[in-house]
């Protein structure tokens, strides 16, 4: 596959994601075409967007003008092939469904040539799977936003078994330069890592719920006033190492649970985290006391917001 510069993007499906991913691109300079079937959806999905760059500017992320020139660099259309046939990397963004999205891919597998890059949001249907309606499976790639993908930093970036390595580092390269904290996944399993996370913490809330435990409300200010806010700055196992995993270690033993063997293997070498300068990270110098800072920082910020808002 002969590797070309990205400078032309669609977006196919502009829908809540779609409009805005259009948004975040055109924000850094691409030039975006958007498709949707109904002019009705096209021009919500230009609302959607130009709210989302307003937002931007308000927020001082970007400027005024630089909020109006990226909104100039979209263009909406309702003819598939007028928004596919010159893109560099085409993101599809359409109904979770496997029928839809193989005509989607096998179409513009017909319209664009090989080394135009073909990538899909899809959150919990295999790569594979809609690959398989196209000729050329090894330009398909996953590439998972979350919602909003202007403002939540992290993709998924998933390739298949026939994906070229080209196109897979041209996609993680690109996504880079959207200021994106790629997190690149080498094996394709349902659902990828965040909705497999979210799945397994939504099945627990269910079943809290349905057997009389808690109410929804009760989760919520769980989740957002408790531990969803310190995980929001040390994700779960940079929290293990400033927890002491000597602590995690012994608390298990203690309720008569053998320890998690990572742990157990951590523990019986010595590195028992933030507090011995190793653990599941490495914690040279005073990072550990910089995470513990910046984390503190933005907790009493979120505090002081809680409180003017007569949330606590």
């Amino acid at each position: 596959m002969v590797e070309k510069e990205i400078k032309q993007v669609a977006v196919i499906g502009a829908g809540l994601m779609g409009a805005g991913v259009a948004a975040e691109f055109a924000r850094f300079g691409y030039s975006v075409t958007m498709y949707n079937t109904r002019k009705e959806t096209s021009r919500r999905a230009l609302e959607q967007a130009e709210e989302a760059l307003d937002l931007m500017a308000e927020t001082k992320l970007i400027t005024s003008r630089q909020a109006d020139a990226a909104y100039k660099r979209l263009h909406p259309t309702t003819n598939l092939e007028e928004a596919a046939k010159g893109a560099d990397f085409v993101h599809e963004s359409v109904l979770e469904l496997l029928t839809l999205k193989q005509d989607v891919f096998s179409k513009l597998d017909k319209i664009c040539p090989p080394p135009t890059i073909l990538a899909t949001n899809t959150s919990g249907l295999r790569v594979t799977d809609i690959a398989s309606a196209t000729k050329h499976p090894e330009r398909v790639i996953a590439t998972h936003y979350f919602q909003p993908p202007q403002f939540v930093p992290l993709v998924e970036v998933v390739p298949t078994q026939k994906t070229a390595p080209e196109v897979t580092a041209r996609t993680v390269k690109l996504l880079r330069g959207l200021r994106k904290k790629v997190v690149l996944i080498p094996k394709e399993v349902p659902a990828f890592i965040g909705n497999r996370i979210q799945g397994a913490i939504g099945r627990e809330i269910q079943s809290l719920v349905d057997n009389g435990v808690a109410t929804p409300e009760m989760i919520d200010d769980v989740i957002q006033f408790g531990f969803g806010r310190r995980m929001a700055y040390t994700g779960y196992f940079r929290r293990l190492d400033l927890i002491g995993l000597d602590f995690l270690y012994n608390a298990s033993k203690g309720h008569g649970i053998e320890p998690w063997k990572p742990i157990t293997e951590h523990v019986e070498r010595g590195e028992l985290g933030m507090e011995t300068g190793r653990g599941f990270y490495e914690w040279p110098g005073d990072t550990a006391k910089q995470l513990h800072r910046r984390q503190n920082t933005e907790l009493i910020r979120l505090l002081k917001q809680d409180m003017e808002a007569g949330e606590i």
